[in-house]
């Protein structure tokens, strides 16, 4: 394997991609929609002309030569003791990542990945709150080839400092499992997270700018009470006495089906999103790898890991279950990063073994032998005044003149 390696041609497909989430997506849903929008002499903005929106495309031309020009320049070379990364034909860009300052190699792969044998790798170290470096994309060969040229750099390197000499500097040989999530925790995982409101949420938002319920429903019931104004209608026949037991029971079953559809949403999401969600330790490292349609595979430099959180909710509590995650010094995520999953150190774990898992973060940590105090018996009044004086000036100083 050559010294310099360069992105895999498909990294031009990706990069497009980017481009088209950012402007064509958009674009189609103002062209779906175009019917309460578009211009015309019969649209909204009549001193436009019709089917307007298709120019909106012609943004994507910068997007897709910069993506192209990016493959052509990108380079990555390895040097003795750091890794090398060029790019940029006008402006040259090249960054100099020394191997000891190199925490995380972290890989993803989604669906089209993994098709075409690809991998997106981030570089991170411990310097800032910005990952170093996002490769996208590399063949999956190249990835094994970095992480063995990148550890074993590190390996031949002198201690920087203290730090540096922990177990993690050393490529590890043996991991050790620590937490396997079996499918009925992940379905339980989503039923306590339940995100299948958002879901929801985004597909009625999608349905009503499509018009999806006019042309589905709007045979079925006359204008005030297809689906997406039953809402209204439902609250002014309230507010004027009018609603019937009748369709009080239909109210109510339709909550009831609401709130156990998000559910089910939200466990499928938990099922698909952590599938076979795995933590291993290998030296002074810890290592995920989960997910069904999108694999992702993350470090966490145990030497680095500053703040351990445990989290109950209440029905947590009721089911004995914890989740639990980690902050890392210098490994802030940015702005495109999730900052939960990236750190989860366990997602949905049983209440016995917590103690366990954190002895493996902190050994010096003892769990049962913690002395919790509470607060000052003030200090719910002293949290609260502020707020409530300024909620009251603003809401009581628009009225003075009325009256």
């Amino acid at each position: 394997m050559p010294s310099e390696q360069r992105l895999h041609p498909a990294s031009v497909l990706f990069a497009f991609g980017k481009s088209a989430k950012a402007f064509l997506l958009p674009g189609l849903l103002v062209l779906a929609s175009a019917n309460r929008s578009s211009g015309g002499a019969d649209g909204t903005f009549g001193g436009l002309p019709a089917n307007w929106e298709l120019w909106l495309m012609l943004l994507m031309i910068p997007s897709a030569l910069a993506a192209v020009a990016r493959y052509l320049s990108y380079r990555i070379r390895y040097e003795g003791t750091e890794l090398v990364i060029r790019s940029g034909i006008v402006f040259r860009n090249e960054r100099h990542v020394p191997y000891a300052r190199i925490q995380n190699l972290d890989a993803e792969q989604n669906l089209v990945h993994r098709a075409l044998g690809v991998i997106e790798v981030r570089v991170e170290t411990g310097g800032g709150r910005e990952r170093e470096a996002r490769i996208s994309v590399l063949p999956a060969a190249a990835f094994a080839e970095m992480r063995r040229r990148v550890f074993e750099g590190r390996d031949r390197l002198p201690p920087v400092d203290d730090a540096a000499v922990s177990a993690g500097t050393r490529l590890p040989h043996a991991p050790r499992p620590l937490l396997h999530l079996p499918l009925r925790e992940l379905l339980l995982f989503g039923f306590l997270e339940n995100r299948g409101l958002v879901l929801i949420g985004a597909a009625y938002g999608l349905s009503w700018e499509l018009g999806v319920f006019e042309r589905v429903f709007g045979g079925l019931f006359d204008d005030r009470w297809y689906a997406p104004v039953v809402p209204t209608a439902l609250m002014e026949d309230l507010a004027r006495g009018a609603l019937s037991r009748g369709s009080i029971v239909v109210l109510g079953a339709g909550l009831a089906g609401l709130l156990l559809l998000v559910r089910i949403i939200s466990m499928v999401w938990g099922a698909t999103r952590l599938y076979d969600f795995s933590l291993t330790r290998a030296g002074g490292d810890l290592h995920t790898r989960y997910g069904l349609l999108t694999r992702v595979a993350t470090t966490i430099p145990v030497r680095r890991i500053q703040t351990l959180t445990i989290r109950q909710g209440p029905l947590h509590r009721l089911l004995e279950r914890c989740s639990m995650r980690v902050e890392t010094a210098g490994g802030q995520p940015g702005p495109q990063q999730n900052k939960r999953e990236r750190e989860w150190l366990a997602p949905l774990v049983h209440e016995r073994e917590v103690a366990g898992l954190a002895r493996e973060v902190l050994p010096e940590l003892d769990l049962a032998a913690l002395e919790w105090k509470r607060p000052h018996p003030r200090a719910f009044r002293r949290a609260v005044k502020p707020g409530m004086a300024v909620a009251l000036i603003f809401t009581f100083a628009p009225t003075g003149g009325l009256g």
